[in-house]
């Protein structure tokens, strides 16, 4: 920090051998710090200044709370098809069957197992979460994991991964947003608690609503993971953790601006490495719903005057899903946003993928999509992209971008900063 202050104009203020000049002068008020003054006839006089900070302290490892992180982990690339052959209602598996999936060594036995949900567009009717557990060359599904009845959703979408009770047993958030026509009636969401291997579901503690993405991290620095909801037909929710699994909503930490807007897709991470969690918020641009980044502080509270918006691409004005990576290696995180077509212009609804690469200019993000990734887009693709995934497919220290499902069979792999589809 720059301290600010005023001496007469024969008088030097020093701390050590170094002169202090008003608010030039940085140091680190960590620990106590000493500032000698030093007058005309040379006598000194020491002052001691100690801080008393207010607020939440920054975390140096804050990203490894975050679901984000949790999600990079996994290195399970495969084709899905080849785990779940058959979806409850629609037959052979497809490209997006499963929106809802999570990954990881669940039973602990070195590999990773997947838990999923699909939907059903047809009637308000929940289906099962499905446990597929892995046993070194092969899948099986396995609902036993189970204690008491199945959770289900009528529309899973999104699934993360945490310890939620700091019990050392990776547990699962699902959020869903229920059926997919008027009213809208929305569902709850659930927390598959795991034990020794062996699931236990118990209520997040919202009232049912249109929860199209989750993501976790610790928001305030206190040791557990806490949540975040989106919710287009409401405002996007905090949900604070007591340290055991028990939630509770807190209506301050979320800027009531930006209520009932189109906000789908969301990510918590640490980008400007301050040591707080950043949130970025993204869904319907063409509706109001601007993808941003709302920046974390010591306050623990997200703000309007603490945000900044990213570029737009006209006719794909829906992103879908938030990714980072330090693509250039310059030491600043870039953002990826997988984006579809927005029925502004020639593209449908959902029409197609559009991959778009933001460059962190040290807090302002520029577009280098076409001189990044020049074969980004598809307009023509029978399916949008659910998920992508950042991951070294090649083994060459570079981070590649990949879809999360092998199924969809699109690669880019990064050759020295430029990615090529394959």
């Amino acid at each position: 920090m720059k301290a600010s202050f005023t001496i007469s104009s024969k008088a030097t203020i020093k701390i050590g051998s170094v002169v202090q000049e008003n608010n030039i002068t940085a140091n680190d008020f960590s620990n106590k710090v000493t500032y000698s003054v030093i007058a005309e006839d040379l006598s000194t006089k020491n002052y001691e200044v100690s801080l008393a900070f207010s607020g939440i302290a920054p975390s140096i490892n804050i990203n490894s709370t975050t679901s984000y992180y949790t999600y990079l982990q996994n290195k399970l690339y495969i084709n899905l098809a080849t785990v779940i052959p058959n979806t409850p209602l629609y037959g052979p598996y497809f490209a997006d069957a499963y929106n809802a999936r999570a990954y990881a060594d669940f039973d602990k036995d070195g590999d990773l197992d997947i838990m999923a949900v699909s939907f059903n567009y047809t009637e308000n009717i929940g289906l099962d979460v499905e446990y597929f557990r892995n046993n070194g060359s092969s899948f099986t599904k396995d609902q036993s994991v189970f204690n008491g009845n199945i959770p289900q959703y009528v529309h899973g979408r999104k699934a993360i991964v945490a310890d939620l009770d700091k019990n050392g047993w990776p547990d699962v958030i699902i959020a869903g947003h229920g059926f997919d026509q008027p009213p809208f009636p929305g569902e709850t969401v659930k927390l598959m608690m795991n034990t020794n291997g062996k699931f236990t579901t118990k209520d997040l503690g919202l009232p049912a609503g249109f929860y199209h993405s989750i993501c976790a991290g610790d928001i305030d620095n206190d040791g557990d993971v806490d949540l975040f909801l989106t919710n287009n037909l409401s405002v996007g929710k905090f949900m604070k953790n007591d340290g055991t699994g028990n939630f509770t909503y807190d209506a301050s930490l979320f800027p009531s601006e930006l209520a009932n807007k189109n906000y789908y897709t969301s990510e918590l991470y640490d980008i400007n490495n301050d040591g707080y969690l950043d949130l970025v918020n993204t869904g319907h641009e063409m509706d109001g719903a601007n993808s941003v980044i709302l920046w974390g502080n010591y306050t623990g509270k997200y703000s309007t005057s603490r945000i900044t918006t990213l570029p737009k691409v006209i006719n794909n004005q829906i992103a879908i899903d938030i990714n980072f990576m330090d693509f250039n290696k310059d030491g600043k995180m870039d953002i990826v946003l997988v984006r579809t077509g927005d029925n502004t212009g020639p593209l449908k609804f959902y029409q197609g993928y559009y991959i778009q690469m933001l460059r962190n200019d040290g807090g302002t993000f520029t577009d280098v999509t076409t001189s990044v990734i020049p074969q980004n887009a598809d307009p023509n693709a029978p399916k949008w992209i659910n998920w992508i995934r950042t991951q070294d497919i090649d083994g060459d220290g570079n981070l590649d971008i990949t879809t999360d499902d092998k199924f969809y069979g699109l690669e880019w792999k990064n050759n020295n900063g430029v990615f090529v589809r394959q």
